[in-house]
């Protein structure tokens, strides 16, 4: 037994001792006798049965604890716990039963809570993979931009493999004509639908799913109220279960591979192995945790503070314990949390901060990402030696050589994740709308221009890019995350060919699991969208999904629930 619980044993028998005084010294007054102590230390312990009655969930328990006390029942445990303790009824033993009644009320609402998480749960439990797929009768881009498409074709998925086989692989693609379907295999027609890789979301957020949040015009005070709320075991678990529908919907939209960057209480890496493990069904999960901001830096209730290099340091090795998939750090603030008009994107982090991030990160094997919205940020962030720049900023000339070349870096090369999506809603909605005050507006609408700037000074100078929507943020869905192509096209000269290439095979790249997904290959995972239309042709339709394959599960007719108050977004102006 460590201190720590032998403190909490101590505690306990303390509270139980003085608990028995006050009721003991109460019975005393009340009853002026001996055995009227003993007879209500005795009620106290057999008086707890008064919950019963009430602990039946979905309300039931509140009829018949009612109808209980009003002795309507046949059964009176009121009554049976006078006798047993052989006392009279009086002020106390009413108050007892009233407090055990109001106890078992509240069981029975958490009661009902968990039965409903189950029930709601049932949902998304992975069925079992049990047979071959054989994809016939489509048409197949199979992400490389510089491929055919394939008319008439096939793509076969084993998922029924030998001890040790990994399930859900593709061991064919190409033409009828040139593959046989094995025996056993279940054909799916697709009726010369089109398949392409399934997309990827770089930058996501599962603690929320793109509503407007009036948690933007709270004080720092209220903000921290609310993350300590975090804590407890069922706010935790109403989050985990906001975060499964998230993913799946995401998932239903045909996002085959999220990567997390800043969730609150490690939510996300439990819900990422329960993933792994075949608990529950999803896409691939590359998970962050908690981030890692200075003190009064951008990160809220889902970021570990941090100061000076041992600190970060430190903050790092305890993520890298925890099994992280990447470090996010947040080295400038945000458009949320300026104070003025033009303060977005302050670079918060020293570079030595940045560096010792990544040098700790990197020696445990997994990127770092930073939060980073402005130019000098994005300077400060290269000489650090950082993976990936979320957000972004205008990248001036002498900077487009150290994002292909910078040895600090893990691959030595940095990428950006541009993340238009991010703030599209907020910079161009009025306000009545997003709730938003004037001064976040002011500094959307100049961090938006510079995520354009820079995305589009990348996409002109061969910097690596990738996509990413801070889904989360108000107005930025987790089943719309193919509208940043269509972002991409409209910013720059891009075709939705490259468009298509860049959210599946260089999103992979970016995040080191090209040898897993992003593109459909031969020994790659079967992470795969079927869509009505052409995309090449048409980007809008990405937004009609109707298969999609994770992994080589099939969700046949997926659904997205999208969002009642969702609106459309005309694009800012450049």
């Amino acid at each position: 037994m460590d201190k720590q619980q032998k403190s909490y044993k101590q505690t306990a028998a303390m509270a139980c001792l003085l608990f028995m005084l006050v009721v003991s010294i109460a019975a005393w007054m009340t009853y002026q006798s001996v055995e009227g102590i003993w007879g209500m230390l005795s009620f106290v312990l057999v008086g707890i049965l008064c919950i019963l009655p009430w602990i039946i969930p979905f309300f039931v328990g509140l009829v018949v604890g009612v109808l209980s006390l009003l002795k309507i029942l046949t059964f009176d445990v009121y009554s049976t716990a006078l006798q047993i303790s052989r006392i009279e009824p009086s002020w106390m033993t009413h108050t007892w039963v009233t407090l055990m009644s109001i106890t078992g009320f509240l069981l029975s609402l958490y009661l009902t809570f968990e039965i409903i998480m189950i029930m709601k749960g049932r949902k998304y439990q992975k069925k079992g993979i049990d047979r071959d797929l054989a994809l016939v009768n489509c048409q197949i881009f199979d992400g490389n931009p510089d491929s055919d498409v394939i008319t008439d074709g096939v793509i076969l998925i084993r998922n029924r493999v030998q001890e040790k086989e990994i399930p859900g692989l593709i061991t064919a693609v190409g033409k009828a004509s040139d593959i046989d379907v094995p025996s056993g295999y279940e054909k799916i027609d697709l009726d010369s639908q089109f398949v392409i890789p399934g997309l990827i979301n770089a930058h996501c957020h599962l603690f929320s799913d793109g509503r407007p949040m009036k948690m933007v015009k709270m004080s720092e005070s209220a903000k921290e109220r609310i993350s300590k709320l975090l804590t407890l075991g069922i706010v935790k678990r109403i989050f985990k279960r906001r975060m499964i529908v998230n993913i799946n919907n995401a998932l239903n939209a045909g996002v085959t591979t999220i990567r997390t960057m800043g969730d609150p209480e490690d939510l996300d890496l439990i819900i990422r192995d329960e993933v792994r493990e075949g608990k529950i069904h999803g896409p691939r999960l590359l998970c962050a945790g908690k981030l890692i901001a200075p003190t009064g830096g951008h990160g809220g209730p889902v970021a570990r503070t941090a100061d000076g290099t041992l600190e970060i340091t430190k903050a790092v090795r305890e993520f890298v314990r925890k099994d992280v998939d990447l470090i996010k750090i947040s080295s400038t603030g945000g458009v949320m949390d300026a104070k003025m008009i033009g303060e977005a994107g302050r670079p918060q982090m020293t570079v030595e901060e940045i560096e010792a991030a990544c040098i700790e990160a990197h020696r445990g094997g997994v990127m770092v990402a930073t939060h980073c919205e402005s130019t000098q940020g994005i300077r400060e962030a290269l000489a650090g030696g950082v993976d990936t720049i979320e957000h972004g900023a205008d990248i001036p000339d002498e900077l487009v050589e150290q994002f292909k070349n910078n040895p600090k870096a893990k691959r030595g090369y940095t990428c950006l994740i541009p993340t238009l999506a991010a703030g599209m809603g907020m910079a161009t909605l009025p306000l009545e709308v997003t709730h938003i005050t004037p001064m976040i507006l002011a500094n959307g609408v100049i961090v938006q221009k510079e995520m354009i700037k820079g995305m589009r000074k990348a996409y002109q100078t061969g910097i690596k890019f990738g996509v990413g929507t801070d889904a989360a943020v108000p107005f930025s869905t987790h089943y719309e995350v193919w509208k940043e192509l269509k972002y991409f096209m409209k910013y720059s000269e891009m075709t939705a060919r490259e468009a298509i290439s860049i959210a599946t095979k260089d999103t992979a790249e970016i995040l080191g699991i090209e040898d897993i997904t992003g593109t459909l290959e031969i020994g790659k995972s079967a992470d795969i969208q079927v869509v009505d239309g052409n995309p090449l042709d048409d980007i809008d339709t990405l937004g009609r999904v109707k298969k999609v394959i994770v992994s080589g599960t099939l969700l046949d007719k997926p659904h997205v629930t999208e969002l009642k108050s969702q609106l459309k977004i005309t694009p800012i102006d450049m």
